[in-house]
């Protein structure tokens, strides 16, 4: 298990590096979202305690992080996308998906994501 903090970490410097224009407490806080909507639908296995909210110490499990992943990195994304369309007003070119593209498929994905990580056991009597 890691902490969500660690996670995004790991993220920033193995997998966008200098591609990252997003500073850590932003990439974080897309984290700690894409996990909060995670939890609306399954069970942390390690939940925040005494009534914490999910912030950046929250542990997750590998399988936890594999489900919470495809989310977070679209939130990043759009935040991104976000910046770059904010500088236009300067003349600077934008580049990449636009924030509305990057909406459509976060839509997409947060719609199937009850289907996908909610879980109940099958008690047999």
């Amino acid at each position: 298990m890691a902490s969500i903090s660690a996670l995004v970490e790991a993220f920033m410097v193995s997998e966008r590096g200098v591609a990252n224009i997003l500073p850590s407490e932003s990439v974080t806080a897309q984290a700690v979202a894409a996990t909060r909507f995670y939890a609306g639908f399954a069970s942390l296995e390690s939940p925040p305690t005494d009534g914490a909210e999910i912030a950046g110490l929250v542990e997750l499990s590998v399988s936890e992080w594999a489900e919470i992943r495809p989310l977070f990195v679209l939130y990043v994304e759009r935040e991104t996308a976000l910046q770059i369309e904010a500088t236009r007003g300067m003349g600077a070119d934008v580049f990449g998906r636009s924030t509305s593209e990057v909406g459509a498929e976060i839509s997409q994905l947060e719609a199937d994501f009850p289907r996908r990580v909610f879980f109940q056991p099958i008690i047999t009597v």
